[in-house]
């Protein structure tokens, strides 16, 4: 649909324009969204990065992460799941998946969701009880592959001095 539109100098110059809303039609054709939101659906479906729970692998390094969800933390406010612990990364998917499920025993007990029988873990159960949940995790994270410190117990040194 063009518009003339007569300015008020004379009368005999018009100026001819298009709608904006026009030009934006015929440079975007209208697509079908439904079936594209299906389309991506059944190509994430199948896809996971590990078989364990709790791991995933990293895009570009290649390596295994495990994280778990601390629902504590609950915020009804902000519409937030919880905060993501971060629990290391390791060069085995496995390990990975073993590091998860000793941290999901720590979090929520014996009826956690595991990846291996709680059988394997019988030597960890009486350590994890000795310690708290932060000091814990914070051993698991130094046992990573992907925790690089140096030899030193300080930052910003790699070797402490004699």
């Amino acid at each position: 649909m063009k518009k003339s539109h007569a300015s008020s100098c004379s009368s005999s110059s018009s100026i001819v324009f298009e709608s904006s809303i026009e030009k934006r039609r015929s440079k975007y054709p209208r697509r079908n969204v439904k079936s594209q939101q299906c389309n991506k659906q059944n190509k994430t479906t199948g896809r996971r990065s590990s078989i364990y729970k709790g791991v995933t692998r990293h895009r570009w390094t290649g390596r295994f992460e495990a994280h778990l969800w601390d629902k504590s933390s609950w915020n009804n406010i902000q519409n937030k799941k919880g905060i993501q612990v971060y629990l290391g990364a390791y060069d085995s998917e496995e390990t990975a998946a073993r590091t998860y499920d000793l941290a999901a025993l720590k979090y929520w007990g014996n009826g956690a969701t595991l990846n291996f029988p709680i059988e394997t873990y019988s030597k960890d159960l009486d350590e994890m009880k000795k310690v708290t949940k932060e000091e814990f995790l914070a051993n698991l994270k130094r046992q990573s592959s992907g925790f690089s410190r140096g030899v030193s117990k300080y930052r910003w040194c790699s070797k402490a001095s004699p």
